[in-house]
């Protein structure tokens, strides 16, 4: 029997004038949001968000800029440079028979004003022996971590960070310099995984915080280095939850009690819930201008382990760049320090203005790393093709020729 398009038609009917009707509700309370929230002073922001506790939307910690503003750039200099490193790397593939990983790195940096510059570099690096393939403890016991997968992952990002530094160290020491990255600064892949604390206290402990302390030495030097990390599109609900938590005033026992992540049956919070960061400041951003600064609620947001909440290092910001709402986050030495704060602004408009709404230097650091579905084909064929040549074994797997042979 066919579909009953007049049944379904009355169906749909309702469904769409309900919807229509929600989202007038929804236009409302986010209006009547938004007022409530500007009303609330910078010291009730702070005083309020402070302590987060355990409630079950996660919270941003506001600053002394308050709970909800726009900031417009500054101008930017007449001659900088912006900087970028990506990355992207090829697995270990349990399929080939030699076991190894590629990370490539790319990276970019433009020079603007009297000496324009551009330099472009791609670097991959091939891992094969044991020493690359497995991280160890440093005191020297048996225990060790294939470096596959989320913990691959892990190890590119602290390669990206200490790239940077090197490009960042590389360049004239004459100009300021914005050092963008692109995602986050928060640690995600060693925070999803389960793993032993030597894998972070090497990759986190060590590397990363020697690389980001190579980092904030440059921005103390002659000319000032700003860093930041730019995240596109964000599906964020921090600075949300500090606007319901600023609004309602219940304590996080009664709030883990009568609330959840999208409603509430107190009448302050449920009105107040249900947005995200990026509807807030598309409403309150014009191009160009940034949020107040923030700090992150997410206990995986710190990247050392152990640290007391507060004492996470990066902070974070909302930008219109003219195309989108993006999450910029910074680290401490950037947040401490206005005029870094500011320049970095400035400059990281400027590169998304040059861009069509998107770091123009990060665009091209993508270039550079990326690693294509082609790219991934011709390196596995080159692998077998040297192994044979050297006179080595080169079985696949089953269901590596199970996939290349016809069946009929």
């Amino acid at each position: 029997m066919a579909l009953d398009f007049g049944k379904t038609s009355r169906q749909l009917l309702s469904a769409v004038g309900a919807v229509a009707m929600t989202s007038r509700t929804r236009r409302q309370r986010f209006a009547d949001t938004i007022d409530r929230a500007l009303a609330v002073s910078p010291a009730e922001a702070v005083r309020r968000t402070a302590s987060v506790g355990r409630r079950p939307f996660i919270v941003a910690r506001a600053g002394a800029e308050g709970l909800l503003d726009s900031h417009p750039p500054p101008g930017v200099p007449n001659d900088w440079t912006a900087v970028s490193v990506d990355g992207s790397h090829i697995d270990v593939d349990r399929h080939l028979p030699l076991r190894c990983y590629l990370i490539n790195l790319g990276g970019c940096a433009l020079t603007y004003g009297a000496n324009p510059d551009c330099r472009l570099f791609s670097e991959p690096t091939l891992a094969a022996g044991d020493a690359d393939l497995y991280l160890r403890p440093a005191d020297g016991s048996p225990d060790e971590m294939p470096i596959s997968g989320q913990l691959l992952g892990a190890l590119r990002t602290v390669r990206e960070v200490e790239r940077l530094a090197d490009a960042v160290a590389a360049l004239p020491s004459d100009v300021p310099v914005v050092a963008l990255l692109d995602g986050t600064l928060a640690f995600w892949d060693l925070q999803r995984g389960n793993y032993p604390g030597y894998v972070s206290e090497t990759l986190i402990g060590v590397r990363l915080r020697s690389a980001l302390a190579r980092l904030r030495d440059a921005a103390r030097g002659p000319r000032p280095v700003t860093v930041a990390a730019y995240t596109s599109r964000p599906q964020t609900t921090e600075v949300a939850g500090a606007v319901r938590l600023c609004l309602c005033g219940s304590d996080d026992t009664e709030c883990a009690r009568r609330c959840s992540a999208r409603r509430s049956d107190r009448a302050q919070c449920d009105a107040a819930a249900g947005f995200d960061d990026q509807e807030l400041f598309a409403a309150l951003l014009e191009p160009g201008h940034r949020s107040p600064l923030y700090q992150s609620g997410r206990l995986a947001s710190r990247f050392g382990v152990g640290l007391a909440v507060g004492d996470e290092w990066s902070h974070f910001y909302y930008v219109n760049s003219g195309a989108e709402i993006a999450r910029v986050e910074v680290p401490d030495w950037v947040a401490d320090d206005g005029n870094l704060l500011a320049l970095g602004h400035a400059m990281l408009v400027r590169q998304c203005a040059l861009g069509l709404g998107y770091p123009v230097v990060i665009a091209e650091a993508h270039e550079q790393a990326v690693v294509s579905g082609h790219d991934r084909a011709e390196f596995r064929k080159l692998a077998l093709m040297l192994m044979e040549q050297q006179g080595l074994p080169t079985p696949e797997s089953a269901k590596t020729l199970s996939k290349r042979l016809p069946w009929v």
